[in-house]
């Protein structure tokens, strides 16, 4: 009997892990629309492309910096954030993100059937699924419980610092507030997309994290249906 829970328990581990990897990578990809439709970009990418810019460095360089720095704080006001989810995203989001602009910058299929034809609506379309995929992709890997980003963790902390779990959408808008301000000042790409992203980055992220809690596969992740 143990040993069989103990097997339950690492399939359900890689389960996890695998998952929280597909919801980085989705948000990667959602980051890399959003640049690439040049409407503006979520507050946090916001403010690192303008310093790496000013840097002279990859923008997933810079955020592999920042986020490591980050993480130090995080370790200090609540460690057991802290995961194989927020090593990943440190590493990995940022580069995901410059791979596909690199990726799309290049296709020549892609330039010559929509991007060249339709380039207004090319752009609106990336911004939208860059949207959806960003705030999806960071409910996905949350939901996962395998750590979190730096960024994503400071509106969860202070929310339950609070004891006030459901101010976390406001609280997020806030942090999305000042990362824009600092984006302003580094001279990034601020616009629409950026304005969104604030306004609606909490409530939606909120939104597809309850609607994933209602499903099978996360509820079996979570120890719900043990």
């Amino acid at each position: 009997m143990k040993d069989e829970k103990l097997q339950i328990n690492k399939k359900i581990l890689a389960y996890r892990v695998f998952i929280a990897v597909i919801g980085i990578t989705i948000l990667g990809i959602g980051i890399g629309f959003m640049r690439y439709a040049v409407f503006g970009v979520d507050p946090m990418t916001c403010l690192n492309i303008g310093i790496a810019r000013q840097l002279g460095l990859l923008f997933g360089t810079w955020q592999l910096i920042v986020y490591s720095v980050l993480i130090v704080a995080m370790f200090f006001l609540d460690r057991s954030k802290i995961g194989f989810g927020t090593v990943y995203i440190i590493i990995a989001v940022g580069y995901t993100s410059d791979l596909y602009l690199w990726l799309i910058d290049n296709a020549q299929f892609l330039q010559e059937q929509f991007i060249q034809a339709y380039p207004l609506q090319t752009r609106i379309t990336s911004l939208a699924l860059g949207l959806l995929l960003c705030f999806f992709g960071a409910s996905v890997y949350i939901e996962t419980n395998m750590g979190l980003s730096p960024y994503d963790a400071a509106a969860i902390i202070i929310a339950e610092k609070m004891k006030k779990p459901d101010w976390f959408k406001w609280i997020r808008i806030g942090t999305d507030a000042l990362c824009v301000t600092g984006g302003l000042l580094v001279k990034s790409d601020v616009g629409i997309g950026t304005l969104i992203s604030v306004l609606l980055g909490g409530p939606l992220i909120s939104f597809f994290r309850k609607s994933l809690q209602k499903t099978r596969i996360f509820r079996l992740i979570q120890n719900r249906e043990l």
